[in-house]
């Protein structure tokens, strides 16, 4: 009898952990495209996105873990194909729209988030802008469910600071990576 109530209590608490179980959702990351002027090391921004959808903590109350996935490709259909082949639910292409000092021609894009709206692009002094120059970089990202061709979010993001070219591109990809985060958690919400 003690055996038999032994057995019962395993059943059902591993029954509980079974039904709490976590559902991982893989997101694939394709190459960062490279329209600016200046240029910026593609993998790197990947990892890094990557990197940064993967440090997330689960989400408790989804029982949900975001699983970033490094993808080779840039263009829709190899991306979309490695995608389908590493079972992804998601694929995000980022790209960098503007990368440029302040003596470089604009490429500023109407409709682009601010990250960084109260900085007043000042003048610098000559040796002190060769020693740390200011960067202004604009990325722009769009998330697609896999097998969809109607991105479900996108939008640019700009900033400028006085950081080298690779940190302030990071940085926004660090934001693409919050809003693709919220995007994926939103999409589970409205499941049922």
């Amino acid at each position: 009898m003690r055996c038999t109530c032994m057995f019962v209590i395993l059943l059902v608490a591993s029954s509980i952990a079974f039904s709490q179980e976590q559902r991982v959702v893989r997101v694939g990351v394709a190459m960062m495209r490279n329209n600016a002027n200046r240029s910026a090391p593609s993998e790197l921004e990947r990892d890094r996105l990557v990197k940064a959808l993967n440090a997330e903590k689960p989400d408790k109350k989804l029982h949900l873990k975001v699983q970033g996935v490094a993808l080779e490709g840039t263009n829709p259909e190899d991306a979309a194909s490695q995608g389908d082949e590493n079972k992804c639910d998601y694929i995000v292409y980022t790209t960098l729209i503007e990368l440029r000092t302040q003596g470089d021609p604009a490429q500023r894009r109407p409709g682009t988030f601010e990250t960084n709206p109260n900085s007043q692009r000042r003048p610098q002094d000559p040796e002190t802008a060769a020693i740390n120059p200011e960067y202004r970089a604009t990325v722009e990202y769009k998330l697609y469910r896999t097998g969809d061709r109607t991105p479900i979010s996108g939008a640019p993001f700009s900033t400028q600071a006085e950081l080298s070219e690779i940190d302030v591109v990071s940085q926004l990809m660090d934001r693409v990576a919050n809003r693709v985060l919220a995007e994926v958690k939103k999409a589970a919400l409205s499941r049922p």
